[in-house]
């Protein structure tokens, strides 16, 4: 449950809480940024603030924290490419000083536990991170001077499996009302903060679907069934001729049945495949008009 006094309150001289993908342009270290230059799922708030709140499995606690004391509140799942993308978002921005880790930890990954040994331990040669027990605690596509950046920026405040969001905006003013002064970095550091990895990732922009070539194993034809409630995937080899039907109300379920029974041998044809399923799902769960191949119609508002 969210706390009454954020939604009663108003948040003088606050920022409104920007979503996933918005890009606000900002001076840092002496040059304009885009920032945070990741995406992923989190809310932005005071800009101004040197608190930044990380949830880790807990979603639902984003919305809750208090944008005016954190400048950014975002959820991470996994401790080696979403500990990256939340690494380099921090790093990027020298006004944050603070990371309260909180929310249910993962089982799994353990993001919470390799965020504390990567502050206490740091990495071995390979890219782990010493101490960490979880799955994937391994940082490989960003440079050291990055890491060590974050290390000395970023006081972590160990609030692990708190979920109540009273508490943590409690912490979150106390940490912002201490106007903890922006973090000094050396040139190589500040050059590390506009990096993913010591190589530039090749960007480019996508082209647009062209006619596959037929698949030797055969075409697939999907059509929903009302009735069951359920998506049909019928696969014909290149004579016509039907040879399974693939049930399921799950995009993801009927296209790993029909890659694991080798149904096709293409990788484009395995993107088409997939993409259409997802379509067809969509139409499913919305009642839809479905057709294969055509773009969905949603009725106007």
């Amino acid at each position: 449950m969210s706390d009454p006094s954020i939604k009663t309150k108003p948040l003088e001289g606050a920022k409104k809480i920007y979503r996933r993908g918005l890009k606000l342009w900002r001076k840092t270290v002496g040059r304009v940024v885009d920032w945070p230059p990741s995406p992923g799922h989190f809310a932005l708030g005071n800009f101004d603030s040197a608190v930044a709140v990380c949830t880790l499995s807990s979603t639902a606690l984003i919305d809750q924290i208090n944008p005016e004391y954190s400048a950014i509140t975002g959820s991470i799942q996994t401790a080696n490419l979403g500990l990256e993308k939340m690494i380099r978002n921090v790093v990027s921005n020298p006004r944050l000083r603070y990371l309260v880790l909180c929310g249910k930890e993962s089982p799994i990954f353990k993001v919470g536990e390799a965020l504390l040994m990567l502050q206490a331990n740091g990495l071995d040669e390979q890219g782990h991170i010493i101490g960490a027990t979880g799955s994937t605690a391994e940082l490989t596509n960003l440079p050291r001077e990055t890491v060590e950046t974050f290390r000395q920026q970023i006081e972590l405040v160990n609030y692990i499996g708190e979920l109540k969001p009273r508490r943590l905006n409690e912490v979150a003013k106390e940490l912002f009302e201490r106007q903890t002064p922006p973090f000094e970095t050396t040139e190589a550091g500040k050059a590390a903060q506009f990096h993913l990895s010591g190589e530039t990732p090749v960007e480019m922009q996508a082209h647009r679907r062209a006619w596959l070539e037929l698949d030797p194993l055969g075409y697939f034809v999907i059509s929903l069934d009302r009735e069951r409630n359920e998506i049909a995937l019928e696969r014909y080899t290149t004579a016509k001729k039907l040879t399974h039907i693939i049930r399921g109300r799950a995009a993801d379920v009927i296209y790993l049945t029909a890659i694991r029974e080798k149904l096709l041998s293409q990788f484009e044809h395995a993107a088409y495949l997939g993409a259409e399923l997802a379509r067809a799902e969509t139409a499913l769960i919305n009642h839809l008009p479905y057709e294969q191949d055509k773009k969905l119609r949603f009725p106007a508002k």
